[in-house]
């Protein structure tokens, strides 16, 4: 019995998200490249984004290997807020990306490193 036990719960173990990811998504005006830092604790998610523009603060959590990601970004006087979805698998993340009420795109992130590498 306690074989089986072991293996439930290593079963329930949340899948790791945590690292330095390059994330690209395609947006209206074409494709955008950022470089993203996630922290895990259990489901929840925190970080930051970082881009050409800024570093912009992220939260979201990570649930049976489906990732959602929130961030914002100042666009035309007013903060855009993008939400990453998609599936982890290994080190890779593929999914789609909205951008506030302007579209949505596919996106794809590839994991580069451990977050204690910043």
């Amino acid at each position: 019995m306690a074989p089986i036990v072991v293996s439930a719960a290593l079963l329930a173990q949340q899948a790791s998200v945590a690292g330095l990811w390059r994330v690209e998504f395609v947006t209206p005006l074409g494709q955008v490249g950022v470089n993203m830092t996630i922290n895990q604790a259990g489901g929840k998610l925190t970080g930051h984004v970082t881009d050409e523009y800024g570093e912009y603060e992220i939260n979201g959590r990570i649930a049976e290997n489906q990732v959602t990601v929130v961030w914002s970004v100042p666009e035309d006087g007013k903060m855009l807020e993008i939400t990453m979805r998609g599936k982890l698998e290994g080190n890779v993340i593929t999914g789609t990306a909205k951008l506030g009420d302007v579209g949505e795109g596919p996106l794809s992130a590839r994991r580069t490193g451990d977050a204690g590498d910043r």
